[in-house]
């Protein structure tokens, strides 16, 4: 289970492959390098993410590294002349959709099991203020004392306690305070155009 934190930072490595697009578009000859540096980046936050997909990653580095030593990688057609270029960008682009694919799939499990907490937490909060259990946050407080109040004070009430359980259950304690705090700074913001309105 990845914390919102990690899920963010893989999220921002994948946004970042428009930008190695952008430079394959340009035919930039640092485009190979790139690739490599991004895929190393991404090998070492999987691994420090303790995600087992890390070999599949490392692998495809690997196989950039072949195509540089002029093997044609398996499952990869070159049209026209095989030339050593050819192999290089073939392998380079193979390596970035795959790797793309396989963070993807890995991100869409843990981005649907936050969705599945936020949901939950919306119903929470809404419940919470129907019995009046968020209070004003004043201004000035320390903020994470704040959520930490207004999330025990959910868990103690018996008919929103099984679904802080939930919620905990499903993201962990940490996260737990992170989306409740999202939740109720969207609803301020929301609150606040409407009275603007």
């Amino acid at each position: 289970m990845l914390r919102i934190v990690n899920i963010e930072e893989i999220q921002n490595m994948l946004s970042s492959i428009s930008g190695l697009v952008d430079l394959q578009q340009r035919r930039d000859a640092n485009f190979d390098d790139k690739v490599k540096l991004w895929l190393a980046k991404l090998e070492k936050m999987l691994e420090r993410n303790r995600i087992m997909q890390v070999g599949e990653v490392a692998t495809l580095r690997g196989l950039i590294l072949s195509a540089e030593n002029g093997i044609t990688p398996p499952g990869i057609e070159i049209h026209g002349n095989s030339t050593k270029r050819k192999i290089i960008e073939a392998a380079v682009t193979f390596s970035l959709r795959q790797a793309s694919s396989v963070v993807s799939t890995i991100l869409q499990k843990e981005v649907d099991r936050i969705s599945d907490a936020e949901r939950m937490m919306r119903q929470i909060i809404a419940m919470a203020k129907s019995k009046g259990l968020i209070p004003e946050i004043p201004e000035a407080s320390d903020h994470t004392e704040v959520l930490k109040f207004i999330w025990r004070t959910l868990s103690a009430n018996p008919e929103i306690a099984p679904g802080t359980t939930n919620v905990e259950g499903l993201v962990g304690p940490h996260d737990a305070l992170i989306i409740l705090d999202r939740i109720i700074a969207s609803d301020l913001q929301t609150t606040k155009l409407h009275l603007e309105s």
